[in-house]
């Protein structure tokens, strides 16, 4: 009898004391990019898709791309800084038609601007499957001024970026 009793208090002590599996869903985890679409500034409701754009990140070497056509593009922002510097090109063309290749005299043509993308970077706890993620807020947007920007205004759509679903910056030209 004593047996038993120990028996019955250890299984539910048991089953007391497990816990759920804790799976982390994809939807959840992860920190969310910035997303830009590009709008035609005559008309401000259509989409204008900026001809072989570039976009580099400013202070690193990374290239985040070089397409022939886009109305949309998807950025990663720093999680350690409270700013990025990204520089888009339009128009962006090389010497060799069109292919790039290792040497730095490729580059013949393009029209750059500068954009600064603030916020405030705030960790999430999600799970403890899928740890913390970042959201950012207070989301703005600046562009350097210059002779012939191709960027003619911004609007902030969405101040909080926490997801991917909607775009959360119009940039018009």
């Amino acid at each position: 009898m004593k047996k038993a009793l120990i028996l019955i208090i250890t299984v539910i002590g048991i089953l007391v004391g497990c816990e759920k599996d804790d799976i982390c869903s994809d939807a959840n985890a992860n920190t969310p990019h910035l997303i830009i679409r590009f709008y035609n500034i005559s008309n401000t409701n259509e989409l204008k898709a900026v001809n072989n754009l570039k976009v580099n990140g400013v202070s690193n070497s990374e290239e985040i791309g070089i397409t022939t056509t886009k109305d949309s593009i998807v950025l990663p922002l720093r999680v350690l800084n409270n700013n990025t510097l990204f520089t888009l090109t339009k128009d962006y063309t090389y010497n060799n038609n069109g292919t790039p290749d290792d040497t730095s005299d490729d580059i013949i043509g393009g029209n750059t601007d500068e954009i600064t993308i603030s916020y405030n970077n705030e960790q999430v706890f999600i799970s403890r499957a899928c740890g913390y993620k970042n959201i950012y807020k207070n989301t703005n947007i600046g562009f350097t001024a210059d002779s012939d920007n191709w960027i003619l205004n911004t609007e902030i759509k969405q101040t909080t970026i926490d997801n991917e679903n909607n775009a959360h910056i119009h940039i018009y030209h």
